[in-house]
């Protein structure tokens, strides 16, 4: 017999810790009973959806399938993938005994809101419960319902406290927007929105003229991963979220968007982060921060292909365009596409020169090119535009370092640790580099003991304690660091170049000749390799 057990269902349904009773579906077994074909076709949507990938699934079942087994497989597969139409016909179809859960409710729920069937929506909403926190939207929906029967002059009065961003959204809907402002301004904290709610408030200071409060929403509240003059250049443009009066379904979608923490998987499995966003997207197609975060969710489940083409999909015009570039350059670099990296990196450094992220990475790559020089030219460049911190300081001293500028990365170094003692990466790159010079041996121990008292079990770090101990000949404490050091990074070479170093000068030759021949498996810089291969030349 053989059995394939659908991953989504196990993982994704049984797996995750839910505040409410979840549509339960039991294992599919698929007997030799079965076609060749249907066995096929589980095999290859299993395959996809065990890798994060259910719009291969849904295309890989995308047929006239009266199976079942498959029939379940293929409606799950168009419900993570946002093909809610498709997954409510499927529903349609399906004749089992728990196909009214909340799981196979949600195509529903999903085509009512699309549709302005709200009285249908509520009706679908008690079937669905506490599913994905989704009964948040209904009071919501109540609330649009209510004030659209029952129109009535503006009361304060009748309006409570500490009312949500999305209710006063909906109010604008019925009431003149500027009577609404003394509601905005007493009730909404700034603090307690997501990027997508900013963007929502300063459109409706946008539309009552309030024009301080929305520069200052976009330049304060928003982090500078976004392209904050665009923003208010496109103020005028029509169609966009700071010129028109969102509609009930960018609300609906703005909340639901609001119930999904990417990175946070405690409650919900990445399945379910993908319906709500997905559903998001259904709502409001233009909600380009959900296309964002499903495409962090498909690069952390290894589909990069489909995070990217997410991100592609982010208009050129969208407020979001900023963010969508950054978050592919880091994709490509991490997935060590360097010839795309490098394409992408010069690219958007053309359209936004002098955007803070884009110049650290156009530093990043010119030292992965030992051009040392460029970097330091950008670390001036930012430190001029942006203002210095410690992190900045630093790279800027470690690009003079390479540079053969020890003495104004010394300079720098000293300076970030006056303002803070307790900066245990400078507290190591320092001491390392003292003990490489042979140079105040004494201060680099206080230092790289301070930064191990802080963080004990860095590799690194021990390392580190290692080589300045050797540069001070206490050759068995130097073993001692290097080889605790060894085990936290089995892989270094530089840790098994030093160990190899150290075992010489003990006289126990084989070891050093063991650890200099495991450091060749592991190095990559030509110099370096040089070096090993001259000792081993000499003691071999």
């Amino acid at each position: 017999m053989i059995k394939f057990i659908i991953i989504f269902l196990t993982i994704s349904f049984y797996g995750c810790t839910m505040n409410s009773n979840i549509s339960k579906f039991s294992d599919i077994e698929v007997t030799n009973k079965k076609s060749p074909s249907i066995n096929a076709l589980y095999l290859s949507a299993n395959y996809s959806i065990s890798k994060g990938d259910a719009y291969t699934a849904a295309k890989t079942l995308n047929s006239n399938i009266k199976d079942l087994e498959l029939l379940k497989l293929k409606f799950i597969s168009n419900l993570i993938s946002g093909n809610f139409k498709q997954a409510y016909n499927i529903s349609n179809s399906l004749n089992i005994n728990n196909k009214n859960g909340p799981v196979y409710e949600l195509p529903k729920f999903a085509l009512t809101l699309k549709n302005y069937e709200l009285e249908q929506s509520l009706l679908v909403a008690k079937k669905i419960k506490k599913f994905l926190n989704l009964h948040d939207v209904v009071p919501l929906i109540n609330y649009w319902l209510l004030h659209l029967k029952e129109k009535k002059d503006l009361n304060f009065d009748y309006i409570s406290k500490d009312i949500s961003i999305y209710k006063l959204l909906i109010l604008e809907n019925f009431y003149a927007s500027k009577k609404l402002k003394k509601i905005v301004d007493e009730n909404i904290n700034l603090k307690n929105l997501n990027n997508n709610d900013l963007l929502l408030l300063a459109g409706y200071y946008f539309r009552v003229n309030d024009i301080d409060k929305f520069k200052t929403i976009i330049q304060k509240n928003l982090p500078n991963q976004f392209d904050k003059k665009l923003l208010i250049k496109n103020i005028s443009k029509t169609k966009n979220i700071f010129s028109e009066v969102p509609d009930l379904n960018i609300i609906l979608a703005s909340k639901i968007y609001n119930n999904v923490k990417v990175n946070n998987l405690q409650e919900y499995s990445y399945s379910h982060l993908k319906i709500l966003l997905e559903l998001a997207l259904y709502l409001y197609p233009n909600m380009d921060i959900a296309k964002y975060s499903l495409a962090e969710i498909y690069y952390d489940q290894k589909s990069k292909e489909i995070a990217l083409k997410k991100l592609n999909s982010i208009s050129s015009e969208s407020f979001f365009y900023l963010p969508s570039n950054l978050k592919k350059l880091s994709i490509l670099k991490s997935s060590k596409l360097n010839a795309e990296h490098k394409k992408h990196l010069f690219k958007i450094k053309d359209k936004w020169p002098n955007n803070k992220f884009i110049m650290l990475q156009m530093a990043d790559y010119f030292k992965s090119k030992s051009n040392f020089y460029e970097a330091i030219q950008i670390y001036k460049k930012i430190i001029e535009n942006h203002g210095e911190n410690n992190r900045l300081l630093f790279l800027y001293a470690s690009s003079l370092d390479k540079m053969g500028d020890w003495h104004k990365a010394k300079e720098l170094l000293i300076k970030i640790l006056k303002t803070d003692p307790e900066e245990t990466y400078t507290l190591n790159y320092f001491a390392y580099s003292l003990a490489l010079r042979d140079e105040e041996l004494d201060l680099a121990l206080n230092h790289i003991k301070k930064a191990l008292s802080l963080d004990p079990n860095n590799g690194f770090f021990l390392d580190t304690l290692g080589w300045v101990e050797f540069k001070r000949e206490n050759y068995m404490s130097s073993v001692f660091y290097l080889e605790k050091s060894i085990m936290i990074l089995p892989r270094s070479s530089e840790v098994m170049d030093h160990l190899g170093d150290c075992y010489l000068k003990l006289g126990r030759t084989k070891e050093a000749v063991y650890e200099w021949k495991k450091a060749l498996k592991y190095e990559n810089n030509i110099t370096v390799i040089n070096s090993i291969k001259d000792k081993l030349n000499k003691h071999e």
